[in-house]
């Protein structure tokens, strides 16, 4: 499992701890939604209209470890961020659009 966290969230809760009173504690973040690798990644290229096909590879090895259920996921209490990746990949394609029409000539 995966739960990747936009980067206007990570901000947002680094500020809000930042702020606060001292825990003494790690605080763990972590986006609003679970789910597999291929799942989110499937979803990303159907978003940018990339045909390919995600295959998951059970024996894949992240950064050279294997990977268990539960490895990239917070195990007790987590600050969750609010953009789940719909949203963020609605943000990224009105910026990218954005961006292209400012080059534009």
């Amino acid at each position: 499992m995966f739960q990747p966290i936009a980067a206007d969230d990570v901000a947002a809760i680094v500020a809000d701890v930042a702020l606060a009173a001292p825990r003494k504690s790690i605080v763990e973040i972590a986006g609003p939604e679970r789910a597999r690798f291929n799942e989110i990644v499937a979803r990303y290229l159907k978003a940018v209209g990339d045909p390919r096909e995600v295959v998951s590879d059970p024996e894949a090895r992240y950064f050279g470890s294997r990977v268990e259920e539960r490895s990239l996921v917070p195990l007790g209490e987590a600050r969750l961020g609010r953009i789940g990746l719909d949203e963020w990949l609605r943000r990224s394609r009105a910026g990218a659009a954005s961006a292209n029409r400012r080059r534009a000539p």
